[in-house]
């Protein structure tokens, strides 16, 4: 009876696709429940390498309570235990062998509990054709994208257009026209301080000479006569000066010659008066006699102290023309290698400008032709992962992941020329 019902039933097509409908519901409901039941697939466990910063905890030291990097040998050094190998291990690893160490240093029983925590991993690397390229700290659960964001994007060089040429050019020959401008004007003063140093006149303007440059001489000829006068005159006053006090040193010597002539007559009368007092002829002479000689002997030395000022004030005059000629040639040599300076650093410029504009007219009639037949780019990114022997080469793209110590190629192709 049972299996006739169940052949009544399989008989019965419209029964028999609910049936299968009803099963394949059951199947799917008890996948999801599966599903979700299970836990997802672990990620692959971390393993530590140089350049990571780990935070170390042990519950019975908290002396041994520290952050530490690992360092170059892959080890990290520890209070009391010293360095323990950490290249390569995951930080569970870590800590049971930390645990070890410790339980056989302080010999006890029981494992202490220590935990590893990591604070800081070690960089990534990103080169190629992004903006800036370099080392960068690296943020868990990063992609490639996101690397590249880091390194400020893509690098694009800036396209040359027509009127980018046009403008290099113009601004080019305006440079040129300024540079001309400012050796013509180094030149004229160049040709004023050779004048100055030599000590001739300032030569006339040459007829082939251009506008710019006999401007410019006329203004430094302005120049060069009112530095020859200002020079002549104070050179003239200070000749004048000497002249002055030469004039007064002959009238001091004239007037020293009639004082001591004086001064011998007088001093002839006292000794005469002397020897009539001697003898009782006269009294009461010699001591008025005395008097005026001792007021020709000061009359004498005040005429010797202003001979000898006024011959001071000659020396000074003259050091100070002396001088005033040195100061003004030594002034005008300075100028002369400035301006020569100046003129070759010019001549260099005016050398370069005029390379720019010729280059910028060049490839002026090139530009449209190389715009119509460039292509879109293409990014091209490959990961750099391991070390020594164990070195990879992995293609991937945008949303690849990327791990701590990984190398991030960026290669962009499909323009002409790159």
């Amino acid at each position: 009876m049972r299996f006739r019902i169940n052949r009544r039933i399989y008989d019965d097509s419209s029964t028999r696709d609910r049936c299968l409908r009803g099963a394949s519901a059951t199947v799917m409901s008890l996948l999801t429940l599966l599903l979700l039941i299970l836990p997802a697939r672990a990620s692959e466990p971390y393993t530590l390498d140089v350049q990571d910063r780990l935070r170390i905890y042990v519950a019975e030291w908290p002396a041994l309570n520290v952050e530490v990097a690992i360092g170059a040998n892959g080890s990290v050094a520890l209070p009391l235990i010293g360095e323990i190998p950490a290249r390569g291990l995951e930080p569970a690893e870590l800590a049971s062998s930390i645990a070890t160490r410790l339980q056989e240093k302080s010999r006890q029983r029981q494992l202490p509990d220590v935990s590893v925590d990591i604070v800081g991993y070690r960089p990534f690397y990103i080169l190629g054709s992004v903006t800036t390229p370099g080392e960068y700290a690296y943020r868990p659960e990063m992609l490639v994208v996101n690397a590249v964001s880091i390194a400020s994007g893509i690098y694009r060089a800036v396209g040359i257009s027509e009127w980018d040429l046009a403008r290099t050019s113009i601004s080019g020959m305006g440079e040129a026209g300024v540079a001309e401008l400012r050796q013509a004007t180094l030149r004229a003063e160049q040709i004023r301080y050779e004048a100055e140093v030599n000590e001739r006149s300032f030569p006339p303007t040459p007829s082939d000479a251009s506008p710019e440059l006999a401007r410019a001489l006329e203004e430094q000829r302005e120049l060069f006569q009112a530095s020859q006068a200002s020079y002549g005159k104070q050179t003239e006053t200070l000749e004048a000066m000497v002249v002055l006090h030469q004039a007064e040193i002959e009238s001091i010597v004239t007037q020293l010659e009639t004082v001591a002539a004086k001064l011998l007559s007088y001093e002839e009368e006292v000794a005469k008066a002397t020897r009539l007092e001697d003898a009782g002829l006269a009294t009461n002479r010699r001591l008025p006699l005395q008097r005026d000689v001792f007021d020709i002997q000061r009359e004498k030395r005040q005429l010797e102290f202003e001979k000898v000022r006024a011959e001071r004030a000659v020396q000074e005059a003259r050091l100070r023309i002396e001088t005033l000629a040195s100061t003004r040639k030594a002034t005008a040599q300075e100028g002369l290698q400035r301006t020569s300076a100046m003129m070759r650093e010019t001549e260099q410029q005016l050398e370069t400008l005029g390379q720019l504009v010729a280059g910028a007219t060049a490839q002026s009639g090139q530009v449209a032709a190389t715009s119509s037949s460039r292509s879109q780019p293409e990014l091209r990114y490959t990961i750099i992962r391991g070390r020594a022997e164990a070195m990879q080469h992995i293609d991937a793209t945008e949303v690849t992941p990327v791990l701590p110590g990984d190398i991030i190629k960026v290669e962009l192709s499909g323009r002409n020329g790159m």
